[in-house]
């Protein structure tokens, strides 16, 4: 069972999830999740990985008055094409930032230009390319990773520095994909008939969301801590038991 879910950037709450089709994928599942948002979809930033990169996804957003940062990817090859015959070269980089934690140091920065007139999408305002470089403390590079990316934001309401919180938002969707294989070993579940899995993966959102809402954003930790008295999951999700 395949299950897609939108995630709020802030508190990093999971706000709700659909079952997929067993022949289907996540794209039909997507206008399933924008239902249950409604009329409070006005004024939001949706992001969302390259497979989301739809130009019907677009307009259904722009619709509801929402707009949207979609990375750009191989799926879609004329956008992909446009964008990376842009000249980034002499684009000045708008936004610098340097994180280190967990063994490791990231560096992120953000270029971006008006969109051309041309261009092969409906409703972009800017385009971004957002640059990720992992090292370890010792300066080692690991990793680096380069994003071609849209977005309906104007530049008046999110520059670079907007823009690239927003990719580093989306990312932390893996981050909670982690958390729920590594602490609650989900891909080794043996509950897979009927709604057995998504009912289990919404107990573990649940878990997580409630530990960051308590203030507690290292959910190991926290879990733990949870574990050791019977009544601190109570405390925790606000309901009564006894002494």
């Amino acid at each position: 069972m395949r299950l897609l879910a939108f995630m709020e950037h802030g508190r990093q709450l999971v706000l709700g999830q659909v079952q997929m089709e067993r022949k289907s994928n996540e794209i039909p599942a997507f206008y399933e999740l924008l239902d249950q948002v409604g009329r409070q979809a006005k004024g939001v930033v949706f992001t969302a990985d390259a497979l989301h990169t739809q130009r019907e996804h677009a307009r259904v957003l722009h619709g509801l008055g929402a707009d949207f940062v979609f990375q750009v990817k191989g799926n879609q090859p004329r956008l992909f094409t446009a964008l990376d015959a842009l000249d980034w070269g002499r684009v000045p980089i708008g936004y610098e930032e340097t994180v280190r934690g967990h063994g490791r140091s990231v560096r992120r920065t953000m270029q971006v230009l008006s969109a051309p007139e041309d261009l092969p999408f409906p409703h972009v305002s800017q385009v971004f390319l957002c640059e990720r470089y992992v090292s370890d403390l010792q300066g080692k590079q690991v990793s680096a990773v380069a994003i071609l990316g849209v977005t309906s934001v104007s530049p008046e309401r999110a520059g670079a520095a907007e823009l690239s919180h927003l990719c580093s938002g989306q990312w932390q969707l893996e981050v909670l994909h982690f958390v729920r294989d590594t602490l609650y070993a989900e891909d080794a579940s043996r509950v897979r008939t009927r709604s057995g899995p998504r009912v289990m993966a919404a107990l573990r959102n649940l878990a997580v969301g409630a530990h960051r809402l308590a203030g507690r954003s290292g959910i190991t930790e926290a879990t733990r801590w949870a574990s050791r008295a019977m009544y601190r999951p109570f405390d925790i999700l606000g309901l009564p038991h006894g002494s």
